[in-house]
């Protein structure tokens, strides 16, 4: 049985006598377990002995590329950022390991396609070096004799140099996909997210159809196998081996898999899926365990029909901060900076961010709770620019994009309403404000201000937010707390408090 690098070591022995006995993750065989509400979508996998490492799909948020670290697949915990240049919206990465060196391919939303390496996940990474191929989605395979190989969307297939720092040779078109039948309701053809593995002379090749949102029951897992990573290849005869069958199921779209091994040859398959009525929260990480079948094909332990039970973990755990320790905390992430994260800085408890005049920029969390509130103290120091429509504006509210957001804020110093590119002044706030909050729950947000931290009023409206998602603003973005900002001048942060609420419901 042989795997490739990113499942090796399995075993390690000792003068052919003594075995390292590893711990099994305990993942129950017959449901799904959730190891990253919010948005964590596209996630890719990599085994080194008993250490697991994951990172996904950063979209325009910078610092990207987020590394997390678990050994028992269910406990997850930060551990660095492999990405600190901009190169665009950055989306589904493959993280592999090829002999000591932990390797990132990762595309961005215009095709282009990059790679970073590192001696171990906690880095140091090396800037991205742009490969000569378009798509998005690579995936990394080795042959038996060590050639090396990149998968992208569409089924099309390059040749890479043997340090994987570049293609050799123009892509071509090696897969078709599964047969979609003509009555399924679907999003697209879609043949996206290539996953391979090497097993028993076999190369097992899954991939996404279906379309990532869309419908229900759009998304799903296939998988094909070859004598050869360029095919042709033979489609399991028991596709999709996940998928949404019903919009009654708890998750919705579930696609874009990869499959892999424990230390003792257990094997799984991570993805992601979005959570029935909370399409606005993003697509959520899931796990579960599979198996091999007599005939050579792995399938879910569960049956694949019935979603059994689900298992929520929660991993991100969003921590209020008071910016005295001088370093940004691994849960921040920026957006429109278009400088490196580092021009940012912490002075005296404070997180200094820079506005701009021309765009918006955020700095945001992605909570794995539905429900919370989140308070800031903060000021926010115009200079002489009176940008058309207000000057200097700086708040506190649910982020989707530039252009679609709801939260409160201070224009030239009088509290504001801030939605979707409008601004409305409230015309009972007093002067002196320092203190905003949002309350987020059942994807309503109210919105109240405060002079002192302890007495506040809350804004005359709120809004329900459901429709802030993929399928109705497109963009795949997903709603987080966000302090965003934009104007000539400077916002300072000194507090910020993070509350996880319970639901209504």
């Amino acid at each position: 049985m042989t795997f490739p690098m990113r499942y090796l070591p399995i075993w390690l022995f000792a003068a052919g006598m003594a075995t390292t006995v590893f711990a099994q993750p305990n993942l129950s065989p017959d449901g799904i377990h959730v190891i990253f509400g919010g948005d964590h979508p596209d996630p890719s996998i990599v085994r080194d002995g008993k250490d697991f490492y994951l990172t996904y799909t950063s979209h325009t948020n910078y610092p990207g590329l987020k590394i997390w670290h678990s050994t028992d697949l269910l406990n997850w915990e930060p551990v660095t950022y492999a990405l600190h240049s901009d190169v665009g919206a950055v989306w589904a990465p493959e993280f592999i390991k090829h002999g000591d060196q932990f390797v990132i391919y990762f595309p961005t939303s215009r095709g282009e396609n990059y790679v970073i390496t590192a001696p171990h996940p906690s880095g140091p990474w090396t800037d991205p070096v742009k490969l000569d191929v378009s798509g998005i989605d690579p995936g990394h395979i080795t042959d038996e004799a060590g050639n090396r190989f990149i998968y992208l969307n569409a089924g099309k297939f390059a040749e890479l140099a043997p340090d994987g720092l570049s293609v050799t040779k123009d892509a071509v078109k090696k897969y078709d996909g599964w047969l979609i039948p003509d009555d399924w309701e679907i999003e697209c053809m879609c043949l996206e997210s290539p996953k391979l593995v090497r097993r028993d002379g076999y190369y097992y090749l899954t991939s996404a159809q279906g379309g990532t949102a869309g419908p229900a029951t759009s998304h799903m897992v296939v998988v094909a196998r070859a004598t050869s990573p360029e095919g042709p290849w033979e489609e399991n005869p028991d596709n999709p081996v996940i998928h949404t069958w019903s919009a009654d199921e708890e998750f919705w779209s579930k696609g874009h898999g990869t499959v892999f091994d424990d230390a003792a040859g257990n094997s799984y398959v991570i993805y992601h899926a979005y959570q029935k009525g909370q399409l606005a929260m993003g697509r959520h990480m899931l796990i579960e365990r599979v198996e091999w079948t007599d005939d050579g094909w792995y399938r879910t332990v569960r049956d694949k029909y019935t979603e059994g039970p689900v298992t929520w973990h929660p991993n991100e755990h969003v921590q209020s901060d008071d910016f005295g320790d001088g370093k940004i905390g691994l849960q921040w992430q920026f957006t429109g900076l278009r400088t490196p994260v580092s021009t940012i800085a912490e002075k005296g408890g404070a997180l200094h961010l820079e506005s701009s005049p021309e765009t918006w920029r955020s700095a945001h969390v992605n909570p794995d709770e539905k429900s919370f509130e989140v308070a800031i103290e903060f000021e926010a120091e115009s200079s002489d620019f009176d940008m058309a429509g207000g000057g200097m504006l700086a708040g506190l509210g649910m982020w989707y994009d530039e252009e679609r957001y709801v939260g409160i804020g201070l224009r030239e110093g009088m509290v504001a309403l801030l939605r979707d590119g409008a601004t409305r002044l409230a015309p009972d706030a007093p002067e002196g404000v320092r203190f905003l909050k949002i309350r987020f729950r059942d994807q309503v947000i109210s919105m109240f201000w405060s002079v002192d931290g302890e007495n506040w009023s809350k804004y005359g409206r709120s809004f329900e937010m459901s429709g802030y998602q993929h399928n109705v603003l497109g963009g795949f973005s997903y709603l987080r707390p966000a302090i965003f900002y934009r104007g000539a001048g400077d916002v300072k942060v000194f507090d910020f408090t993070y509350t996880p609420l319970s639901s209504m419901n």
